[in-house]
């Protein structure tokens, strides 16, 4: 029986809830469990969640084991402190005394002592000026914006923006400004952004002023991706100064460049811009940025690894590899992939057999598969690839006639989950993630073009740009749940430190990528990054090959026919996988 994503979110939240729990030990430990949910959620990432004086709170519970959670409706007369926690797992804290009162079920009551209040009062004091001594400075922004006559533009930017990721969830105070297509949609659907239409910014509310101006800024940084740094956070004027001075010097000293004192002086709108000028010369360094993604908070956090160019491509020819055939000019993996792949597409254009090329991908995708002890990867691209010339480049008919069957995905099991589970269950998870993968492809296309050139009603998604390293993705995504997808990598093509891949003088990114995935523990490392990001190295070889083949070929592309749902139920995925089977020091470890 599959599992479904509201039965292992219902066991989870009861698990954190288990009043044994919460009110066996300190407040502290109770806190802390609906806080990080039984520490799924890494703290900074939890504890940024909460607003200025649940902060101050939390901190005050540190090291008092003396204090106590109780449940709800047990103290007389009623505790101060009222802990609630929503069906997404967030915890916040109220004072129904000061007019702050849950919305979502209570879980918990809190009492503090007089002299701690008071200390919480004493606390929150300076933050709220400082904070608004900040919204000064965007609302002043906002204000010009209004006087020059963009403002309305500005806010239109907005509103398209947040339909291009994924899921938008960040919380100002109290208020949710949310955008997905399984959760909240505050935004749009509610109609949050779009009643700012034809209103003067005055008239917006503050927490409006805010959204709008940050995200302004933020997409100056590295467009609408960044606004996932802060799902599952408070977005203040504060926390949006510190996250562009740190980026900004983490870049800087990532280029060896000196990080001055002018960066705690510089405007928000100077931060932005030299963030964003500053990120293109971090990727064509000797650092590589990657993010973390929680599947609980959906925050995707990025970060800098030291990594030298030169060591991001394979020194040696991957095992499942070795059955390429030559002959090859010497011994370097990409160029005998390149060649490989050259008499590859010989073959399918003369015999219009592409089964020299889907194996040499196979043989990709069980490598990465095998070297990081995954128990599953993939790769996926579009069946023809001279259906993204589009005329001199543009988004032309081709492109706007792809549908979601005109890609693929390229989806195997390592040889332990092909081993242990029935085959009718291995084909059902790959099945499914195949399918998936296709619409996300299709939906990546678009991401490429100007926005002038895609249709309004075209929905799409900007492609993802750098790796990154997921964990809990099954608690909250309903075909996460059913594909076991737990832990994950991805490593998108072509890599921001490579050129775009060029078809007909049109460059894109996220055209394809290696993903990979465990179904259970541990959660994958950097090193295992590492892996995906080589070998998404020479699936970028395989279509730079095939690009290039069809500009010195009118055009001529092979069609890739593998991979559909014939090909997964009809258990094809065996084959390749059984070329594995008897040679053990492929199979690696259990993941």
């Amino acid at each position: 029986m599959r599992r479904t994503k509201t039965d292992q979110w219902s066991q989870e939240l009861r698990t954190v809830r288990d009043p044994e729990q919460l009110f066996g030990d300190s407040a502290q430990t109770g806190v802390l469990r609906l806080l990080t949910m039984a520490g799924k959620v890494p703290f900074r990432s939890a504890f940024d969640g909460l607003t200025l004086r649940e902060q101050a709170i939390v901190r005050h519970l540190l090291g008092r084991q003396h204090l106590r959670l109780t449940p709800p409706g047990v103290d007389t007369p009623p505790a101060p402190f009222v802990l609630a926690h929503s069906t997404l797992g967030k915890l916040t804290i109220h004072e129904p005394a000061r007019d702050d009162l849950p919305t979502e079920e209570v879980v918990a009551e809190l009492t503090l002592p007089q002299w701690q209040v008071e200390m919480l009062d004493e606390e929150c004091l300076p933050a709220e000026a400082e904070e608004e001594q900040h919204r000064y400075e965007i609302d002043h922004t906002l204000s010009t914006w209004h006087a020059d006559g963009t403002l309305a533009e500005r806010l239109e930017e907005v509103i398209d923006w947040v339909e291009r990721v994924e899921t938008v969830l960040v919380h100002i105070e109290r208020r949710v400004f949310s955008r997905s297509d399984s959760g909240s949609s505050t935004l749009i659907r509610d109609g949050v952004l779009p009643a700012l239409r034809d209103r003067p910014p005055a008239d917006w509310s503050a927490e409006e002023r805010l959204f709008v101006g940050a995200i302004q800024l933020l997409f100056r940084t590295g467009r609408a991706v960044r606004f996932e740094e802060f799902n599952g956070r408070q977005l203040s004027a504060v926390s949006l100064r510190r996250v562009l001075t740190t980026r900004c010097a983490t870049y800087l000293r990532a280029l060896g460049e000196p990080v001055t004192g002018q960066l705690s002086t510089a405007t928000l709108t100077e931060l932005a811009a030299l963030a964003g000028d500053l990120v293109e010369r971090v990727d064509g360094s000797d650092h590589m940025r990657y993010r973390r993604v929680n599947g609980l908070t959906y925050a995707k956090d990025e970060y800098l690894v030291p990594w030298a160019q030169q060591e991001r491509d394979h020194a040696e020819l991957p095992r499942t590899l070795h059955a390429l055939t030559g002959p090859f000019d010497g011994d370097d993996p990409a160029a005998r992939v390149r060649q490989a792949t050259a008499a590859a597409l010989r073959t399918a254009h003369r015999d219009g057999d592409e089964g020299d090329l889907t194996r040499i991908l196979e043989s990709i995708v069980l490598g990465a598969v095998v070297d990081a002890r995954a128990d599953y990867g993939m790769s996926s691209g579009v069946r023809d690839l001279s259906r993204l010339n589009g005329p001199a480049g543009r988004y032309g008919e081709d492109v706007a006639g792809l549908r979601k069957p005109d890609f693929f995905c390229c989806v195997l099991p390592s040889p332990q989950m092909a081993a242990e589970l029935p085959a009718d269950a291995v084909t059902d998870i790959l099945w499914q993630v195949a399918q998936r993968m296709m619409y996300n492809r299709w939906h990546f296309v678009p991401g490429n073009f100007d926005r002038i050139e895609v249709p309004r009603q075209r929905h799409y998604f900007f492609p993802p740009l750098v790796p990154d390293i997921g964990e809990w993705g099954d608690l909250r995504h309903g075909g996460h749940s059913t594909a076991r997808v737990r832990y994950t990598l991805r490593a998108p093509g072509a890599a921001m430190w490579k050129q775009p891949l060029t078809v007909s003088g049109r460059q894109y990114r996220g055209a394809f990528d290696i993903r990979l995935v465990r179904m259970d523990g541990p959660p994958f490392t950097l090193a295992d990054l590492r892996i995906a990001c080589r070998y998404s190295a020479l699936v970028d070889v395989l279509w730079r090959e095939i690009a290039g083949y069809a500009e010195e070929h009118d055009g001529w592309t092979p069609t890739i026919t593998a991979f559909g749902g014939d090909w997964y139920t009809g258990h094809a995925w065996r084959t390749p996988v059984e070329r594995l089977a008897g040679d053990a020091q492929m199979v690696g470890g259990p993941a």
